[in-house]
């Protein structure tokens, strides 16, 4: 099977760089995958988890947060907020969080103050899905 360059790079760190069969991303319309020679386009990336099958035919499973991938002919690129391995997710801390998301909600608050709950419960819970679905 052919294989493409692939980075994963968030806000603090290179989470992975190097050759890959395949890559499965959490889109907005359900998962995308990507194989080499896959047509150039920009996907959005939802709150979930991705797979990347590497060159030796290891698999690497992740919970990411926001952001997007880029395909070009040369390389995959995918750039999001946040990309954890299911043993670094700390489940108590995304357990807090979504419960004060919760608290907020019910409340009458702005906006953007709901907005902003709705999307720290989504990411909260997409790690504890992934941190539960990968043990």
């Amino acid at each position: 099977m052919a294989v493409f360059p692939l980075k994963v790079i968030t806000c603090n760190r290179l989470f992975f760089e190097g050759k890959c069969k395949s890559l499965v991303i959490p889109a907005i319309d359900g998962e995308y995958g990507i194989l080499a020679g896959h047509e150039p386009v920009v996907v959005a990336v939802q709150p979930g988890s991705v797979r990347i099958e590497k060159e030796d035919g290891q698999r690497i499973h992740a919970v990411v947060g926001m952001g997007f991938v880029s395909i070009t002919c040369d390389e995959v690129l995918l750039l999001v907020d946040t990309a954890e391995l299911p043993e670094e997710i700390d489940e108590r801390l995304a357990a807090q969080v979504v419960e004060r998301a919760q608290e907020i909600l019910l409340q009458k608050q702005s906006h953007m103050e709901h907005q902003l709950a709705m999307a720290a419960m989504a990411r909260a819970l997409s790690r504890l899905q992934g941190k539960g679905k990968f043990r």
